[in-house]
């Protein structure tokens, strides 16, 4: 099973974290593991090609945590916000398409 979290505060995505392997397909062929891997490095790519913020990652055998610095500039952050949401959204339609394999959860910082 894929655990995924998806932090925010003051309304904004700040991290987020995945781990496990979805093991709805034989090595290779894991349809599931494969969809979020992609997502989930594509997004952390893309924040730092496009928004050129450097995020604080972490990334392991089945694990990877992706966290947005507090202080950038706010054109910036814009981006990262649109690529963050984007992410989001396509999470929610694996999870939806595959709960079966993957749980996706939602953490509020606070203000």
């Amino acid at each position: 099973m894929i655990e995924a979290c998806i932090r925010t505060k003051r309304d904004k995505i700040v991290s987020y974290e995945i781990s496990g392997h979805a093991e709805s397909g034989e090595y290779g062929h894991d349809v599931v593991c494969a969809a979020v891997s992609v997502l989930s490095i594509t997004t952390a790519n893309n924040i730092y090609e496009m928004a050129r913020i450097k995020p604080v990652t972490q990334m392991e055998d089945g694990y990877l945590y992706v966290e947005i610095p507090l202080s950038i500039p706010e054109k910036q952050g814009v981006l990262a916000q649109t690529l963050l949401e984007a992410f989001a959204n396509s999470m929610k339609a694996v999870e939806k398409s595959y709960g079966q394999y993957i749980t996706l959860k939602f953490e509020n910082g606070g203000q």
